[in-house]
């Protein structure tokens, strides 16, 4: 028979966990000491966690809630002023930022809420200016904005559509006016708990439908000047749709789509194929970090 072996009982030593976490924490203090140059560098550590815990909350924080944090975050910075304790000044330059990033995350939310659509409408004409432009499948893919429509009025229509046109269509130009019939539904929660949530993600780009047209998109005259605003940013997807479709012309095919999500983002052309090769070489970060951080690369490269 096998004999069971019974640690001898010990009795919690309080005084030796004490001094062994005062050790700890002496060794971690020192440590921070040393890296004081490089305390700037973890603001916007703290920044992106007080953005986090925002979007972690089970419920939507009220507006007044995120302005007693601003508030916070000002006390916290008079107190990094008013104290002569480094490691105080740290920790309350900590709180600020991550107090200021809480604030930031909340006010923006507010900032771009737009109206949405409760349930499916459609058919349904409307006409409205094209904001963005791409390859979808064996369509493309528009965004509407400045929409109108002759059965729904302004305070019923969403600030901005993205409609899938099926039928092989010329890629409308930002910028342009087109009248197009539509099926439109709110934008669709996440397919599980966890999955990427494309409802928030349309909160943020003011989407308050997406769906499907009938037919090709008719071009109409311009029913309204853009703000100088919404011109700015038509300028700027006017000259990325040219170069997407100018790579497209040199480069048709997948090969086309991937060099056009390293200069312009727009990965829209990529094959499914190709995308699940990336995703299996561990590559497929370098589509994330296209456009301007590959230029950015690229002139960081360039010898002297």
């Amino acid at each position: 028979m096998f004999r069971r072996i019974v640690p001898p009982f010990k009795p919690f030593d309080a005084a030796l966990w004490t001094r062994r976490f005062g050790e700890t924490f002496s060794v971690l203090g020192a440590t921070a000491l040393e890296e004081r140059e490089r305390w700037p560098l973890w603001l916007p550590v703290a920044l992106g966690i007080g953005i986090a815990i925002y979007f972690a909350l089970p419920i939507e924080p009220a507006l007044g809630c995120a302005g007693i944090v601003a508030l916070a975050a000002v006390a916290c910075v008079f107190g990094v002023s008013g104290s002569e304790h480094a490691a105080l000044r740290a920790l309350l330059s900590l709180l600020a930022a991550t107090s200021l990033g809480f604030a930031i995350a909340k006010i923006r939310t507010e900032i771009v809420s737009a109206p949405a659509l409760s349930g499916r409408i459609g058919p349904i004409g409307l006409d409205g200016r094209v904001e963005q432009s791409e390859l979808h499948g064996k369509g493309i893919r528009i965004v509407l904005g400045d929409l109108r429509s002759r059965k729904l009025s302004a305070s019923e229509l969403p600030e901005r559509v993205r409609i899938s046109v099926r039928a092989e269509t010329p890629w409308p130009q930002p910028g342009s006016w087109v009248r197009v019939t539509a099926v439109l539904s709110p934008p669709p929660p996440p397919a599980s708990s966890g999955a990427y949530d494309f409802a928030r993600a349309a909160h943020y780009m003011r989407l308050g439908g997406v769906g499907y047209a009938y037919g090709r998109p008719t071009p109409i005259g311009q029913a309204a000047e853009p703000s100088m605003r919404d011109g700015v940013s038509l300028f700027v997807e006017a000259l990325r749709a040219r170069m997407t479709a100018r790579i497209h012309s040199i480069l048709p095919g997948s090969t086309g789509g991937i060099a056009s999500a390293l200069i312009t983002g727009n990965r829209s052309a990529i094959s499914d194929d190709d995308e699940q090769a990336l995703r299996d070489a561990g590559l497929a970060h370098v589509l994330a970090i296209a456009g301007l951080h590959m230029a950015l690369v690229g002139l960081g490269s360039v010898p002297n």
